[in-house]
């Protein structure tokens, strides 16, 4: 996994590498240059017909821009293009300025819309170097029209670190906001590229090294991105001498006679995720039950304050449980969910999803509690409105987390898995998972990977990872349109082999 810094944090990390480590500023300048041609030469075909127009302000962003025209100019045609005020520009980026004049690099200085006679007329790269991670709001003018011009333009567009006009904070974009088919971040990763508006116009990321210790950058890091190696190394094999005691048993509390297939489809995804046994306490059994569930039914349309009895004797002997797929929202069912969690916290590990969420409250301890939340659910819980979620979602999730004890899995773009301690981002976008049930089966996930002996925070991630897992590989089986959630579940077989197979 990577570490994804805030911009004072990198800021902070680069002071640290400058004054503790003693890597001199033009070191870490020269190498994130050095490290962003690596990136580009690898990416594209380059030749001396090609042309690369970089556009630089007068901060450090400018210097990487003009310490990248230099090793780039002797493969490529460059052409940079100076918006800013020379008197003002830091002393590292007017040192790579003089060397890349010295070159004889043409330059070209940007005041406007009546200067547009001035750009490159015919260019296949604009790199942008004008604002780095310090920026804050929308860039003005001169600089405001150069932006809107190379949006115009019918190029590959490279952004160096973060794309002018995004918050590498927030991840808010203005208008205008540069474009990216590619985003060359330097040191480390920046919160503002994967949430709010980052993702859009960002396009792909890369890291160039710029020679930070990456103790440096880990002590650092605000939040952890997962990558596709993390759960191949996290998912343990089976050992060959062991019976289903071994893997748990699951406790599914869910299921009404209006929505009884979210129950099934929860149930089913704890079979197929590994738990040992499954158990399914629910007022109506859905056709599509797997039979190795075991069905415990309550006879009434809904789950009440009257089921509890029956759910009660089930918790005594669960390892793990899941309460609230397709539970509904009547005032008894969640009288009766508040018991439940009443009952395990602390004591038998709890998945809480759906209308179960509506039991939740901000000012009791949830120890030993999964929330799996969206964004909606969560502005519920936290009593704001769903724009705050989506404006700061990653620091409402840790807030929640912070605030119960609990570990919180906020689906979102990204999805952040989020404990008192730290939280992790899984970035696999699959428009696929956006169908009804989905999160049913995350939730019978979770709980499955929890009842085998995975720590909490751990049964979070990975049940995030193996769902987005399971979801690609439906959409290549059915497509995007057609993958419904039981697909997810008929595909967990498949991403289990593989992560073994990688072992």
């Amino acid at each position: 996994m990577k570490p994804v810094l805030h911009p004072e944090s990198m800021r902070r990390a680069d002071r640290t590498a400058i004054e503790q480590y003693g890597i001199p500023s033009l070191v870490l300048m020269e190498n994130a240059a050095r490290s962003a041609a690596e990136i580009i030469r690898s990416r594209y075909a380059l030749d001396r017909t090609t042309h690369v127009t970089i556009l630089c302000g007068n901060g450090n962003n400018g210097g990487d821009g003009f310490a990248l025209a230099r090793h780039l100019h002797e493969s490529v045609s460059v052409t940079i293009v100076f918006c800013g005020d020379l008197n003002r520009m830091t002393h590292d980026a007017a040192v790579n300025y003089r060397a890349a004049c010295a070159l004889g690099i043409e330059v070209v200085e940007w005041n406007g819309r009546s200067e547009s006679s001035t750009l490159p007329a015919h260019t296949d790269f604009i790199v942008d170097a004008l604002l780095g991670v310090g920026a804050r709001g929308a860039p003005r003018e001169p600089m405001a029209t150069l932006v809107g011009w190379a949006n115009e333009q019918q190029v590959h567009r490279i952004a160096l670190d973060v794309p002018t006009g995004l918050d590498a904070d927030s991840g808010a974009a203005s208008e205008p906001c540069f474009r990216a088919e590619l985003t060359i971040t330097m040191g480390a990763l920046k919160t503002g590229l994967f949430v709010g508006d980052g993702p859009d116009v960002c396009g792909e990321i890369e890291i160039a090294p710029i020679g930070i210790p990456y103790p440096v950058l880990a002590e650092n890091a605000a939040v952890w991105l997962l990558d596709r190696g993390d759960l191949a190394a996290a998912y343990r094999r089976r050992s060959p001498r062991t019976t289903k005691f071994d893997y748990g048993r699951v406790v599914v509390v869910a299921g009404s006679e209006a929505m009884p297939g979210a129950a099934a489809l929860c149930a089913n995804a704890a079979v197929a995720a590994g738990a040992g046994l499954v158990e399914l306490v629910t007022p109506a059994v859905h056709a599509a039950l797997f039979p190795e569930v075991m069905p415990h039914r309550y006879d009434k349309p809904a789950l009440d304050r009257g089921a509890w009895e029956l759910v009660s004797q089930r918790l005594e002997k669960a390892t793990a449980v899941v309460v609230g797929p397709g539970i509904g929202d009547h005032p008894e069912t969640i009288e009766l969910v508040g018991e439940i969690i009443a009952a395990c916290s602390g004591r038998v590990p709890l998945v809480v999803d759906a209308d179960a969420l509506r039991s939740v409250r901000t000012d009791r301890m949830l120890r030993g509690v999964t929330l799996t939340p969206h964004r909606g659910e969560l502005a519920r819980i936290l009593g704001v409105r769903t724009a705050e979620i989506a404006r700061d979602a990653h620091l409402h999730a840790q807030e929640l987390a912070k605030r119960t004890a609990a570990t919180v899995v906020l689906k979102d773009f990204p999805v952040q898995i989020a404990d008192s301690e730290r939280t992790y981002w899984a970035t696999w976008y699959n428009p696929a998972l956006a169908t009804g049930g989905t999160g049913d089966v995350l939730a019978g996930i979770i709980a499955a990977l929890w009842a085998q002996g995975y720590s909490q925070f751990d049964a979070a991630w990975m049940g995030v990872a193996l769902h987005a897992e399971a979801g690609r590989i439906a959409a290549e089986r059915h497509g995007e349109l057609a993958t419904r959630a039981s697909h997810l579940i008929e595909a967990l077989g498949t991403v289990g082999c593989t992560l073994l197979d990688r072992q």
